[in-house]
């Protein structure tokens, strides 16, 4: 699932760009797991995780009047993930050469001049193909759940649980590394995947990451300390997935 990144010290741009993007991923029902804006560099490039976890970044070129220290930020980030897609978000049209000759990959130079309807098209592409690659590099190993109102795919292994959200109609994600909540029901969810195990009216789990199981309480464990109950009658097939 991605990670959505922004480096902007303008405070209206830093809103602008967030906005757009949420309205975007809103629009297309696709999913992220974070978005965050950032007006300073060190804090973007301690937020940088490892390279499994399908990171975008849209950087601003000037930073605190350095016109070019995007570009130092762009490599600071490519040398902790190889993979992670970068994109220019700029005034300074000008340093468009100079950011590919910097060899960090960035996928566009999107300029902040464009009116919004053209800005927001550019972000919706970069989004896309982060989407595309994102998906292609998850492979076998995806789960997709897909229906008229949400789409989520994201690696099955990163996979804990899925819960009854307090809200009507909407199911929350609980993987490895945060969650997400989405528009639809458990009994949906466990139908998508038969590797998955409906193991409560509330909760379907990755039987493969449950690390304990408490017989006395029917409680299933996972590595981050979370836990699900366990209805009575799927006692017995919990414990057999489990061997």
């Amino acid at each position: 699932m991605l990670d959505i990144f922004i480096l902007e010290d303008n405070i209206t741009q830093q809103f602008r760009i967030e906005r757009q993007i949420e309205a975007i991923m809103r629009k297309n029902n696709w999913a992220y797991q974070h978005l965050e804006a950032f007006a300073v560099s060190e804090d973007i490039i301690a937020r940088v995780s490892k390279e499994d976890s399908h990171q975008i970044f849209f950087l601003d070129l000037e930073i605190k009047g350095d016109e070019k220290q995007g570009i130092d930020v762009a490599r600071a980030i490519r040398e902790k993930d190889s993979t992670a897609i970068i994109v220019f978000v700029t005034t300074h049209f000008e340093f468009m050469l100079l950011t590919y000759h910097s060899l960090v990959g960035a996928i566009d130079f999107i300029d902040k001049n464009l009116n919004d309807a053209a800005f927001e098209q550019r972000l919706e592409l970069c989004l896309k193909e982060a989407l595309k690659y994102q998906k292609g590099n998850l492979g076998e190993n995806s789960y997709l759940f897909e229906t008229a109102k949400a789409r989520i795919r994201v690696a099955y292994d990163d996979i804990l649980y899925f819960e009854t959200s307090p809200t009507v109609h909407r199911v929350i994600l609980h993987t490895k590394t945060g969650q997400t909540e989405f528009y639809g029901t458990i009994a949906e969810v466990a139908k998508s995947d038969k590797r998955l195990l409906k193991c409560h009216r509330s909760f379907v789990i990755n039987v493969n990451n449950v690390t304990e199981f408490d017989k006395s309480t029917r409680t299933a464990y996972f590595e981050n300390g979370s836990y699900c109950q366990v209805s009575r009658d799927k006692v017995k097939k919990l414990m057999a997935e489990m061997r």
